[in-house]
């Protein structure tokens, strides 16, 4: 069997994967997976003082393991792989392409006075850098502003870890993948 090396990955990213895995198809198709956790190692908090994201490593998140030889592939946001696959000092490539959130939301907390996007100016947003999501709230709010006008801190990747930015106050709004929203 070919043993392939992912970098683990959300369900609502890699539902697809996982299930696969689970119901041992990979294994009927001759390949065994070992999964790497890319998450190890210290959390990275909400920090309001970046908000610009071109100082920020794209490789924080997906395509860690990958940028360091210790994955094969890994499974992320279209529109983040973009800017990795730019960056990628391994060669990495950007194969498959589709819209990894079905679902996708910017929010505020329940205690806010903000109820369109055009009041979010000047608020801070804290976002994903180099994730779908950082790319999507970009679209959506410059529908309704300048993109002067939109404030952006490095927000921690996984939307847990968001919402919980959000509810302690340190954002104004972010967003949120399922089941979140």
């Amino acid at each position: 069997m070919k043993k392939l090396i992912l970098e683990t990955t959300a369900p609502f990213q890699g539902l697809p994967e996982l299930v696969a895995d689970d119901e041992g198809l990979f294994e009927q198709e001759g390949l065994t997976i070992e999964w790497v956790d890319r998450n190890t190692g210290p959390v990275m908090p909400t920090d309001t003082s970046i908000t610009d994201p071109s100082g920020v490593n794209p490789f924080a998140s997906h395509g860690k393991m990958f940028e360091q030889g210790t994955a094969d592939m890994y499974n992320a946001c279209e529109w983040g792989n973009y800017r990795r696959a730019q960056d990628s000092s391994m060669g990495a490539r950007q194969i498959g392409r589709r819209a990894i959130i079905a679902y996708g939301a910017l929010i505020v907390p329940p205690r806010s006075d903000v109820y369109t996007p055009q009041q979010l100016a000047g608020k801070m947003i804290g976002l994903p850098y180099f994730a779908g999501t950082h790319f999507l709230a970009l679209q959506m709010l410059e529908g309704f502003l300048p993109r002067e006008s939109i404030q952006t801190c490095l927000a921690p990747n996984g939307s847990r870890l968001r919402f919980d930015s959000l509810l302690a106050g340190e954002l104004d709004a972010t967003t949120v993948t399922e089941p979140y929203i």
